[in-house]
């Protein structure tokens, strides 16, 4: 008796341990997309950008039309809630940028939600990129 009960307890230990590792690796591979995202925003990589709007959401056209006819000067966190029991991220985001033919630097403060979609186990944005004025 004591020896199925020594098996249950450790069976149950190493499920919750498989289900702790399984969230751990979904966050870490979040924080390998944001930097993606991150890198890709500073540098106006719009393509690779969009490639990180759900499809659902806003088509790749739609998403590259957001952004106009501008340069991307600074993209921060400005702050970040996480929740975990549902896979999802938001954050508020503070972007600098400007117009081609323009050199003043505007500012844009926006919320995104970023999701982990479990069929193809990625990280997507929500509502794709804000719009741009």
């Amino acid at each position: 008796m004591k020896k199925w009960m020594i098996i249950a307890v450790v069976c149950c230990w190493l499920l919750s341990g498989c289900a702790a590792f399984s969230q751990k690796g979904k966050m870490e591979k979040y924080g390998r997309t944001m930097d993606s995202y991150e890198i890709a925003m500073r540098i106006s990589d719009l393509n690779a950008v969009c490639r990180l709007v759900d499809p659902s959401a806003m088509s790749r056209q739609t998403c590259l039309d957001r952004f106009g006819d501008i340069k991307l000067v600074d993209y921060k966190v400005m702050d970040m809630q996480v929740d975990e029991e549902n896979m999802a991220v938001t954050q508020d985001i503070k972007v600098s940028y400007h117009f081609m033919d323009d050199v003043r630097v505007k500012d844009l403060e926006y919320e995104q939600t970023w999701y982990y979609l479990e069929d193809s186990e990625q990280w997507l944005l929500r509502d794709g990129p804000p719009q741009f004025e």
